[in-house]
């Protein structure tokens, strides 16, 4: 059975030197299951059940069993679910407002823009979100935060923030 602890090198600390890495969230097993059904408990989640389903029936992508998915919400946005494929249960994105209705629920990033998406992989618990613009006219490109997250329990905690560089006044 696949359970959701951390692995044994996982440092108790990170920061900007010490950034959290997949290989500290490794999972124990990565596995295809039958696909449960979803459950669309919520009328956020039934809202979007079309998008929810289409998501559902691809193979885990995220942390040994989890499947993430995304549609889009506008031209500079997106939004995406976590759909864990043994028990039908879909999870909001990391930086969704938690209580929120309707396309709150499911926003991933508030504005996508140059620089900006996920990374996680089918043998990890960690997401790492980079959101924001924080544009450099140094460099000539945006600049956005990243945020660190793991999966733990059936919810995103996060454990780091590293702020983008802000345009220079």
């Amino acid at each position: 059975m696949w359970a959701q602890t951390p692995s044994h090198r996982e440092p108790a600390r990170f920061d900007s030197k010490h950034l959290p890495r997949f290989e500290d969230f490794s999972v124990s097993s990565i596995r295809t299951p039958p696909g449960a059904p979803l459950k669309l408990t919520t009328p956020s989640e039934r809202m979007f059940r079309t998008n929810l389903a289409e998501g559902a029936k691809g193979p885990p992508t995220f942390a040994g069993h989890y499947r993430m998915t995304y549609w889009m919400c506008g031209s500079n946005c997106a939004a995406a679910a976590l759909i864990d494929l043994d028990t039908g249960e879909v999870i909001p994105p990391p930086l969704a407002k938690p209580n929120g209705k309707g396309w709150e629920r499911w926003i991933k990033c508030p504005a996508s823009f140059e620089g900006t998406g996920d990374e996680f992989r089918l043998d990890s618990r960690l997401m790492i979100v980079r959101c924001g613009l924080n544009y450099s006219e140094r460099l000539q490109k945006n600049i956005p935060d990243t945020y660190y997250f793991v999966l733990d329990q059936g919810a995103f905690r996060q454990i780091l923030f590293v702020p983008g560089k802000t345009r220079p006044r």
